[in-house]
């Protein structure tokens, strides 16, 4: 009873203890659920219109992309800029593809399976059309080897088993469907814009005029480089009233850097230089000793040459074209049998030498026809490829003597520039070799590596040239780790005792350096100036660096630059302030003012042609088909094609206003193009130019209002 009545006099004070703890709890699971929503938000990669993307789903897409491009080029391995390219697809289609879902939803509008299985069996898209899903005999697209990919794929996934190519075909095959479906979804809703931008027969009469009127003009153009700029004065207020009238310009849907950056290409140093050049003599003397192809051949590998060797008989063009065209000065030059001295080429920075082993005139291009010959040995091989080479001397037709090994003998040419700048395995070099070396209407054998030989009949030769042998030792000129290293260094020390933006610029061309000035940079870059492998100083820029820092060093991914970035600015979304583009505000004010100045003395084409700095021409054909190009501005001006449009034959025209100048024109002729008026052909075109201006306006317009965000350099 006393504990009993203790803990009564406690009461208010257990009940407080009780509630405390209780509150104590619910915030812990609060935090806890806090810290949970934090960090699902730290996986989306971005969101549209309020549906968030995760970092897996993401990944998932991007995958499917770039399965979809293994397959359908047939390559299994991309650049960095490649993949960039295709995760920017793959991003910019689910965008638009939610954009436009969002829309159809509304509308009512929908594609059904039946319609997505329609395009699917008559193969009506573009995604379906890959050899993979061709019939070798008719080269078209058939449906019935879908369906066995798609039923092969379904067995093996039934018997536990795993196909890779199969699988990447199946992928393949979802993705299409998905992309097809939203095609069609897309040309609903185009076909519903459609009726909003009909044409009619008047305009489309104004149109065709407009397009087919031609006018030629005498045009006198001042460019406004013809006035000096220090006889224009700007106030801030030509600038802050220009800013006004175009403030809708310099709207930004996504927040940007402006940085500086100051890129350090690496370059080789002299003794760089010297002990390549070291090296390279060592392998022109090798070279010049070498006295058989396979030994040239080996050098030349060794050597890591940026020319591979063959040795067979190449046209002088696979010398001299493409990257090292100095060495087709060489293989005239040189005796057979000579080695040239190493030389560089400060173009190329590269070294290179050559060695010259043969130079005859042969033709370049044969014909001929081939049987390949198997059998249980050597001695069965040689006695069919003899029996088919005594046959066909004897007269007997090679392909009916190829029939009876299940081949066709068809005729098939050949040219040196097939194999100009290819590395040809021995069997390939034989095979070559005894086709040049063969006359017309004779035939021969080459044995292969394993076995096997082929029996060949050259029809005919043409276009008999100068044919050359030649090993090309073609090696570039590389900065050595130390080089680097003292690249790096040296640039490091720099940034330590210049670390902030104006440092940077004030001490930078002192030290050799240049600060470049990047304004408005995008987290969608993915990497800085275009360099490979800096999307790190990218995300730097973005998620830890404070206007004013300057970054640690970057490398590319070739280590061939070293870059350092400052934070000079953050633009929010939203307007740019009137200082960003201040720089554009001053040229477009000093342009108007020097029309001004212009238009006291030019109102016509008479006081047109007497202004100083004037250039008269004459030009042909403006319609409004195409903007004007006017040669003293080196730009073209759509305002002429209006003015020599309402400006009649002989009369000259007002003094106007363009982009880069103040033109005046006199009217030489007027002519009609033999293009002939179709009232329905034409407003067929207008409208599907409406529709294309709508769509992407349209387009512009879902974007901004879905507030798009787009997170996935974090992820990159």
């Amino acid at each position: 009873m006393a504990a009993l009545q203790k803990i009564r006099s406690h009461g208010v004070l257990l009940v407080g203890i009780i509630a405390l703890a209780l509150a104590l709890f619910v915030i812990g699971d609060a935090l806890r659920g806090g810290e949970s929503l934090w960090n699902q938000s730290k996986q989306q990669v971005g969101e549209v219109d309020g549906e968030a993307m995760s970092i897996q789903e993401y990944q998932e897409l991007t995958k499917a992309t770039q399965n979809f491009y293994e397959i359908a080029r047939q390559q299994s391995s991309f650049s960095e800029e490649e993949i960039n390219q295709i995760n920017d697809e793959a991003w910019n289609n689910h965008v638009q593809s939610m954009l436009i879902q969002k829309e159809c939803d509304k509308l009512g509008l929908a594609v059904s399976d039946d319609e997505v299985a329609e395009v699917i069996k008559n193969g009506y898209s573009q995604f379906l059309q890959i050899p993979y899903f061709m019939n070798q005999q008719t080269q078209r697209y058939d449906y019935s080897i879908v369906n066995q990919i798609l039923t092969e794929y379904k067995s093996q996934k039934e018997a536990g088993q795993q196909n890779e190519t199969l699988d990447k075909l199946y992928n393949y095959y979802i993705y299409a469907q998905k992309q097809i479906r939203n095609q069609l979804l897309m040309q609903k809703y185009q076909v519903l814009l459609t009726s909003l931008f009909t044409s009619n027969p008047v305009e489309a009469k104004l149109s065709f005029d407009s397009r087919a009127t031609q006018t030629d003009v005498l045009l006198a153009s001042i460019p406004f480089t013809a006035v000096d700029d220090k006889d224009i004065k700007i106030e801030d207020s030509d600038l802050k009233n220009k800013y006004n009238e175009e403030k809708e310009k310099f709207v930004s849907e996504n927040e940007t850097r402006d940085l500086k950056v100051i890129d350090v290409i690496v370059k080789a140093s002299d003794a760089d230089k010297a002990e390549t050049q070291k090296d390279m003599e060592e392998v022109a003397a090798q070279l010049a000793n070498a006295n058989n192809a396979k030994t040239i051949k080996q050098v030349v590998r060794d050597a890591s040459s940026l020319m591979p060797y063959s040795n067979v008989l190449k046209a002088k063009d696979a010398f001299q074209s493409g990257t090292f065209t100095m060495i087709g000065d060489l293989v005239d030059s040189l005796a057979v049998g000579e080695t040239s001295k190493v030389a560089y080429n400060q173009e190329y920075n590269a070294f290179y030498a050559v060695k010259l082993l043969d130079r005859v005139q042969k033709a370049d291009s044969v014909c001929f026809r081939q049987i390949g010959v198997t059998g249980k040995d050597e001695k069965d091989i040689a006695a069919k490829a003899d029996s088919i080479q005594k046959a066909i001397a004897a007269g007997a037709d090679i392909k009916d003597i190829a029939k009876k090994y299940a081949q066709t003998a068809d005729s098939a040419w050949v040219a040196t520039q097939q194999f100009a700048n290819a590395s040809l395995d021995e069997d390939n070099t034989n095979l070559v070799n005894t086709i040049y070396s063969t006359a017309a209407g004779q035939t021969n054998q080459v044995k292969l590596a394993n076995g096997n030989i082929i029996v060949i009949k050259v029809d005919q030769t043409k276009a008999v040239k100068t044919l050359y042998n030649a090993a090309c030792v073609v090696k570039s000129l590389d900065f050595s780790n130390d080089t680097f290293n003292d690249t790096y260094n040296k640039l490091s020390s720099f940034v330590a005792t210049n670390n902030t933006v104006e440092k940077l610029e004030a001490e930078a061309a002192k030290a050799g350096y240049v600060v470049t000035p990047l304004n408005n940079v995008q987290n969608s870059a993915h990497v800085i100036s275009n360099i490979r492998g800096t999307h790190d100083a990218l995300k730097w820029a973005f998620d830890e660096a404070k206007v004013g820092q300057v970054s640690e060093l970057y490398e590319s991914t070739d280590r061939t630059h070293i870059i350092v970035v400052a934070l000079d600015g953050i633009n929010k979304k939203g307007y740019l302030s009137q200082e960003k583009v201040n720089d554009y505000l001053t040229s477009q004010v000093r342009n108007e003012k020097k029309a001004e100045k212009i238009f006291t003395t030019v109102k016509d084409f008479a006081s047109a042609s007497t202004y100083k700095g004037v250039q008269i021409d004459t030009v042909k054909n403006i319609s409004f088909a195409v903007p004007t190009f006017v040669t003293s501005t080196n730009v073209s001006e759509a305002i002429l094609s209006a003015v020599a449009a309402k400006t009649e034959q002989g009369q000259s025209s007002k003094a106007v206003k363009g982009n880069f100048g103040v033109y005046a024109l006199k009217v030489l002729a007027k002519k009609q193009s033999a293009e002939k008026f179709d009232a329905k052909s034409e407003e067929s075109l207008l409208s599907q130019q409406n529709l294309r201006n709508a769509t992407n306006g349209i387009m512009q317009v879902l974007y901004k209002n879905a507030k798009v965000v787009d997170n996935r350099y974090k992820f990159q």
